[in-house]
């Protein structure tokens, strides 16, 4: 191995649970009372901003399959189930 070249350090992957308030549509007529709508979804973290919580179901190497982008601002809670 050339030690004077950097060792790249490989960026851990993790599996999360986040629980968030989902929107949700009612297709009948019905009375006006809205509900909290919590939703827990898993999924491999990709990155979070200020706008978006971004999910992925899959990965294969630097490429991410199925992302979910969730508001921030709807996150309640995220939970590290497992560092990959």
């Amino acid at each position: 191995m050339d030690s004077t070249r950097p060792v790249r350090k490989k960026k851990e992957t993790k599996l999360v649970e986040i629980k968030w308030v989902d929107a949700y549509t009612e297709s009948s007529w019905a009375e006006y009372k809205p509900e909290t709508v919590v939703t827990k979804t898993y999924g491999l973290l990709v990155g979070k901003t200020k706008q978006w919580t971004t999910l992925a179901m899959t990965k294969e190497k630097d490429y991410w399959g199925n992302l979910w982008h969730i508001p921030t601002k709807n996150v309640i809670s995220m939970r590290i189930v497992e560092i990959l």
